[in-house]
């Protein structure tokens, strides 16, 4: 009798074993069906892509994608960059020095598919790609890849915005894009509402010294400079986009004497063009004995903003910085100031507004040096 209960007890015993060795193992497969759980999003380019649910590491390729990154205060995130990454020049990368010590995934335009596989990231995001590329480069990792379109501020803000939402959905950071989309509408809607407020007298002005392809000179410009939009200055070149050349509002190249005949009230000169443009604005030559705007003193200096495509950020410093100049009694060079550290802190991080004086000469009055 004590045999059989002795018996029974050890066949309870192991029932109850065999029994949390199978609790122990469902809850480990059910971890790890979490852990590797999959959803489905719609990209910029119309692609279906099946991601991870969760994601820790990403990698993002081709012009403007790691500014993107930046943005959505995904920095931490980023496992490897492009080489010219490493370079100096962008204010995203000067807010966030830790990014020029990430692995580097190959070089700029595209990164390399077996240093990015090797890097190993849970998702690549891209932007100037084809649908086919985009699928060449998933193919070529086993990595998803969310296809982007970075837009701009002039016809294409939309699509702007909706770059940074898909990478809220994507990484989980939503909330994160609509702060960020709302900020950068504010700022918008407190520029437009500058020009209306002024006391002053509408002046004319012209953008010059425009890089596109390496450094330009004075008749180097865009049409729709979008921070002279926003402030809803009197542009002397912006009827160029009405021509069939120029759709885009890409940079152009004008005549000399185009520039005389306008005869703005201001110069204003992109900084990455001015060593090419000092020689042309002296006195001596024929737009300093012709254009108003150098007889008065009134040139100005404004950051350049394509560095491995588009500064959003600094796009609206400028804005600041040509209402400051265009009404100063409505906007002081202390209110300029306060704004531009604002926007590089809530869009980058942190102010380097300082940094990019010092490595450019933006933002001042060049005949006051």
């Amino acid at each position: 009798m004590l045999k059989q209960e002795i018996r029974q007890y050890f066949l309870i015993v192991i029932f109850l074993l065999l029994l949390l060795g199978f609790t122990s193992c469902l809850r480990s497969n059910l971890n790890n069906n979490n852990q590797y759980s999959e959803r489905v999003i719609t990209d910029m380019l119309d692609r279906e892509v099946v991601i991870p649910e969760r994601i820790t590491k990403i990698v993002a390729v081709n012009p403007g994608a790691l500014r993107l990154m930046v943005y959505m205060d995904l920095t931490k995130s980023i496992s490897g960059v492009e080489d010219i990454e490493k370079r100096p020049g962008r204010a995203y990368a000067m807010a966030n020095p830790s990014l020029t010590k990430k692995e580097i995934i190959g070089p700029a335009m595209g990164g390399d598919p077996e240093l990015i596989t090797f890097n190993n990231p849970d998702i690549i995001f891209t932007t100037f790609s084809t649908k086919g590329e985009a699928d060449d480069l998933e193919a070529q990792t086993g990595i998803p890849v969310v296809g982007l379109n970075t837009g701009d501020f002039y016809t294409n803000r939309k699509t702007f915005y909706n770059s940074l939402n898909i990478i809220g959905e994507v990484t989980g950071r939503s909330k994160r894009a609509d702060s960020i989309i709302a900020f950068i509408k504010r700022e918008i809607n407190e520029l437009q509402k500058i020009n209306s407020k002024s006391s002053s007298n509408k002046k004319s002005i012209y953008i010059g010294g425009v890089s596109y392809s390496g450094a330009r000179g004075l008749t180097s410009t865009v049409p729709k400079y979008e921070s002279f939009e926003f402030i809803n200055a009197k542009n002397v070149a912006a009827n160029l986009t009405s021509l069939k050349n120029n759709p885009s509002n890409t940079a152009s190249t004008i005549d000399l004497e185009q520039l005389i005949l306008w005869n703005p009230n201001y110069l204003f000169i992109d900084a990455a063009g001015l060593s090419l443009t000092k020689p042309q604005i002296k006195r001596e030559t024929p737009a300093g004995k012709t254009l108003q705007a150098i007889e008065n003193n009134s040139i100005h200096t404004l950051m350049p903003y394509n560095w491995y495509s588009t500064n959003f950020e600094t796009i609206l410093a400028n804005s600041w910085f040509a209402a400051s100049v265009l009404h100063p009694d409505i906007v002081s060079q202390k209110k300029f100031e306060k704004r531009i550290r604002n926007i590089f802190n809530v869009m980058l991080g942190k102010d380097v507004s300082k940094e990019l004086k010092e490595m450019y000469q933006g933002w001042i009055n060049i005949t006051k040096e």
